[in-house]
């Protein structure tokens, strides 16, 4: 388990299967995420089950540790033992009473620290919607450096949506 004072992070388990399809699911976090295809529990189950077996992923649930809440996720994906790359992805602070008071930050440099000291990584990069500002700011304040800039990359909403990518070296 990763930790510090105040959240830790724990790998993902076949019970979260529900909490993880609501939060992804859930209107209020969609304008986060790239895709939105309305599913069902059933669906979600299949998708968290095959996910977990993934050997290039790693995923995370964000726990506060004031009342043992979960309140987010996050994960490695396309993790590259080889080139020692990995993307950092499905960053959500998905409980909206935990937002705004530093748990994305604390979650993201617990994860860097694993990524680079434990899965010997070089690189870990990130993509994010360029309108999503706070994600952003937070991404850079964590050591990520923009590195990309790609225009009219995801069709989301009947627009087409720019999207940065960042990028933090060991």
């Amino acid at each position: 388990m990763l930790s510090n004072r105040n959240i830790f992070l724990r790998p993902m388990e076949l019970y979260d299967a529900e909490k993880v399809g609501k939060w992804r699911f859930s209107e209020d976090n969609y304008s986060y995420f790239y895709e939105f295809t309305p599913t069902s529990q059933f669906v979600n189950e299949l998708w968290f089950q095959d996910t977990l077996k993934k050997k290039t992923e790693l995923n995370f649930i964000i726990t506060e540790k004031n009342g043992n809440i979960d309140i987010g996720m996050i994960s490695l994906v396309d993790i590259d033992f080889r080139n020692q790359k990995c993307e950092m992805g499905r960053v959500l602070i998905a409980e909206k009473d935990a937002r705004g008071k530093g748990f994305g930050k604390q979650a993201i440099q617990l994860l860097l620290e694993y990524a680079f000291k434990h899965l010997n990584m070089h690189k870990v990069y990130c993509e994010v919607l360029s309108d999503n500002l706070t994600a952003i700011e937070t991404y850079k304040k964590c050591g990520f450096i923009q590195d990309g800039y790609f225009e009219n990359h995801i069709y989301k909403n009947g627009d087409f949506k720019d999207v940065i990518h960042l990028s933090v070296y060991r």
